[in-house]
């Protein structure tokens, strides 16, 4: 038997077969779709404001039709696809090349950054600064975004200096105008100001000191007074981490003073803390009678302090010496035990700045120049600003008596702040203060024989960081007389 006869008999009836079924064509099958992006592993970076032209190279797309997919939804079905976007942050897109016998995909991940332009942050007083001539003024503005900066200082259309700070020294008398510029290939920010030279500078009325109580205005306690603070005046809380927030800090969205009032007094009411901010922070309680000077504890001012978490606050206190019911005379400091060792500085003063985008640092200086940041910690607070939404200034400045941070980290990485012996809000469990405590602003001690306002301040520039800056926190305020 021929068996190469035989088999040749049935690979043609199958080549016909085959044939058939294909109207005659002859078979062959693509390999499936490559997709190749200019970045291999589909990652890219964009400033807020550009665009991002993504076009992938795909082979084997014979017949193909495509789809971009961002959040399951399809937002392009040309091969080419234009990215935008209008705030920061991390957007993901699926390239699909569909072909009839086989759909290929390839992620893409973009992360669309701010861009970094320069931003200057400078106090300037109302009507500019005044000096005598022959003095020397400092002008030391913060810079953000200063990396690769140019800095360029013009005064009276005159090139001056390409030096961050400048020191203008003059003998002329007059006026000056000035403009400082920073720039880096992102853009550009600046400012304008005058400085007046004159020999009538500087006699300006300074801070005036307290003058002496005058005892005429006395309330005596009535049968229907309370031992917890009767009105809540002021509350002008440093930036910090509690301040906006929704959640622990129990705001909800407040944009003038007397909404954030209403805040604190409701969340006293409540025996909810108040946060003070950062260095400075205060507020201002009065009561529905005067508080006597007995000569031992007469204030109880509670705090959330617990062990080796001490966020000192300064105590004021203030009598109605011309009896119109408002906190409009002298403030007394309560002194405590930091006071005899040279650790306090009294008159300290931070300048705090808004910031220009959400998300950011607070940035401030002092009164020495220093400069620093009230950090901003998103991981745990994220509102988008830690600056008190009801004040609009583009910066304010609080003063105060400021104590010697204590704060460290320790061996074990916890960041310990241990109490002072004694004297201040917040500090530990011990929440009585004396009003024959109360001192002068030189620190001498002042007889008062009673008290109609409190206020309380945080104490210390300092921060712990991950925990942030430390800040006061308030939870109650009392006339111990009441209840000892």
């Amino acid at each position: 038997m021929n068996m190469k006869k035989n088999l040749y008999i049935p690979l043609v009836l199958m080549l016909i077969f085959l044939s058939g079924c294909n109207g005659g064509r002859e078979l062959f099958t693509l390999p499936a779709p490559e997709i190749i992006l200019e970045d291999p592993d589909g990652i890219y970076t964009l400033k807020l404001g550009n665009t991002l032209t993504l076009a992938p190279q795909v082979r084997y797309g014979q017949d193909a039709v495509y789809a971009w997919l961002m959040d399951g939804k399809t937002v392009s079905t040309q091969s080419v696809y234009v990215f935008n976007a209008d705030q920061p942050g991390t957007y993901y897109l699926t390239f699909k090349v569909i072909r009839q016998d086989i759909t290929v995909g390839k992620d893409i991940r973009i992360d669309v950054e701010r861009k970094a332009v320069p931003a200057i942050f400078f106090a300037i007083p109302e009507k500019g600064f005044f000096i005598k001539p022959d003095s020397t003024l400092i002008l030391r503005p913060i810079v953000e975004n200063c990396q690769s900066a140019t800095y360029l200082w013009i005064i009276n259309d005159v090139e001056v200096s390409r030096d961050s700070i400048y020191q203008f020294n003059t003998t002329q008398t007059g006026l000056f105008n000035f403009c400082f510029s920073a720039q880096n290939s992102e853009g550009s920010d600046e400012i304008r100001f005058s400085v007046t030279v004159s020999e009538q500078a500087g006699n300006e009325e300074g801070n005036k000191h307290p003058e002496a109580p005058t005892g005429k205005y006395f309330r005596p306690v009535q049968d229907n007074s309370r031992a917890d603070w009767n009105v809540i005046y002021d509350y002008r809380p440093a930036p910090g981490q509690f301040i906006n927030e929704s959640g622990t800090g129990g705001f909800s969205g407040e944009k003038t003073l007397q909404e954030a009032i209403l805040y604190a007094g409701e969340r006293l009411k409540n025996n909810l803390f108040v946060s003070l901010g950062a260095f400075g922070g205060y507020i201002v309680a009065g009561f529905d009678h005067s508080i006597v000077n007995d000569g031992g504890y007469n204030l109880q001012i509670e705090g959330n302090a617990h062990e080796n978490s001490s966020e000192p606050g300064i105590v004021w206190v203030m009598q109605d010496s011309n009896g119109n019911g408002l906190p409009d005379d002298g403030w007394f400091e309560l002194r405590g035990s930091e006071d005899p060792g040279g650790k306090v500085t009294r008159n300290y003063s931070i300048t705090y700045f808004k910031p220009r985008q959400p998300g950011s640092n607070v940035h401030w200086i002092d009164n020495n120049g220093i400069t620093g940041t009230v950090d901003y910690l998103g991981a745990y607070h994220d509102q988008e600003s830690y600056y008190p939404l009801w004040i609009e200034d583009e910066y304010y400045t609080l003063i105060g008596t400021c104590l010697e941070s204590r704060n460290y980290l320790s061996q074990t990485g916890s960041w310990i702040s241990p109490p002072y012996e004694w004297g201040y809000a917040d500090n530990d469990r011990q929440a009585l203060f004396r009003l024959s405590d109360a001192v002068t602003p030189e620190g001498d001690p002042i007889d008062l024989e009673f008290i109609d306002f409190v206020k309380i301040q945080t104490g210390v520039n300092g921060k712990s960081g991950w925990l942030g800056e430390i800040s006061t926190e308030i939870t109650g305020i009392r006339d111990y007389n009441l209840i000892k």
